[in-house]
Order: C-alpha cells, then sequence, then structure tokens
C-alpha cells in the first residue's frame, strides 16, 4: 500500500472517532438539561381528601354523598366504580354475609366524632399526592392517593390501615 493512502486511511480513522466522539458528547449534553418541575398543589390535593368527608351535624362526619355513583365525592371513576362493586356484593354490610361494619371512608356504621385530620402529605414525582387522613384514634388512618384529572383533584385509589389488603382495589380490603 502506498504511504499516501495510509496517511489518508489514518486521517479518516481519526476523523470518524472525533466525530462518534462529537456525536456521544451532544448526546450526553442533550439529556443534562429538562424542562422545569411543575410545583404540585399539595394543600390543594390534601383540602379535596379531605371532602371525602362531610359534617352535616356540627361534631359528626360521615363520607361524602355516596348517593348518585358518588357524584359529590372526589373519587375518580376506577374507585366509584370499586366501591359500588363492593357494596352491590354487601361488603360494607355489618349483618350475616358481610365483611365490614361500616363503610370505606369513614370505617363506620355511626360516621365519626372527632374531625378528620392530614397526618401527611407527599408530593410524588409523577405529580400526585399521598394524602394520609387520621379519621379517629381506634380507626386505621385512611390514605388516599390523589391526582389531577380535568383540574380536580380526585382520589385514584383509597387505602385503609396498611398491608396487602388495605387498598380498596384488593381482593378482600381492610375495612
Amino acid at each position: 500500500m502506498l504511504p499516501t493512502m495510509k496517511l489518508i486511511r489514518s486521517l479518516l480513522s481519526v476523523g470518524a472517532v472525533v466525530a462518534v466522539v462529537g456525536c456521544g458528547a451532544a448526546t450526553a449534553t442533550s439529556g443534562a438539561s429538562s424542562p422545569t418541575p411543575v410545583p404540585v398543589d399539595v394543600a390543594g390535593a390534601q383540602l379535596a381528601a379531605l371532602t371525602l368527608f362531610r359534617e352535616p351535624t356540627p361534631g359528626w362526619w360521615v363520607p361524602c354523598l355516596t348517593t348518585d355513583n358518588y357524584a359529590a365525592c372526589p373519587l375518580s371513576a376506577s374507585v366509584k366504580a370499586r366501591l359500588n362493586d363492593l357494596s352491590s356484593t354487601n361488603y360494607f354490610y355489618s349483618g350475616p354475609g358481610g365483611h365490614c361494619a361500616g363503610d370505606f371512608i369513614s370505617n363506620s356504621t355511626n360516621g365519626i366524632f372527632k374531625a378528620p385530620a392530614v397526618l401527611s402529605a407527599v408530593a410524588e414525582s409523577n405529580g400526585n399526592v399521598t394524602v394520609v387522613i387520621q379519621r379517629a384514634t381506634i380507626i386505621p388512618t385512611l390514605t388516599a392517593v390523589m391526582a389531577m384529572e380535568n383540574d380536580r383533584w380526585l382520589a385514584t385509589d383509597l387505602a385503609s390501615g396498611s398491608g396487602p389488603s388495605a387498598s380498596i382495589f384488593s381482593p378482600k380490603p381492610n375495612c
């Protein structure tokens, strides 16, 4: 091979390496910049989660209205459907054949006599907010995963207490 050809091949090889390294550097640099995260309205999610309860009489809290397919409740369609499904099978019934002695939201047949209070609210990286609510001292906490849907905070999951049966979507959810 002629010395001139060797020189051209060497220059082409070096040029290819520089091009590959340059492209890699450009990719690494472009991946480093990201859009500014949008702040999550944690306070709004907390307020919406607390509307899972209503106070029809001073000092007495019950679940949001369950009539009309939970229309007044800040619940996603899937949570409403699950609550309706469990109700239709008497899951929340306190008598024979039932599993709970009250509804899922208040965990009571008679409501609660202490205002529900937010124990914690944590914004997740996906924009959801996990809100933990103390219902009463002897009743397990209620956790509501709140997501913004159509400019409104809605619970996409509810959990009573902890463990594998806490979620409303468990085969046999905690009461």
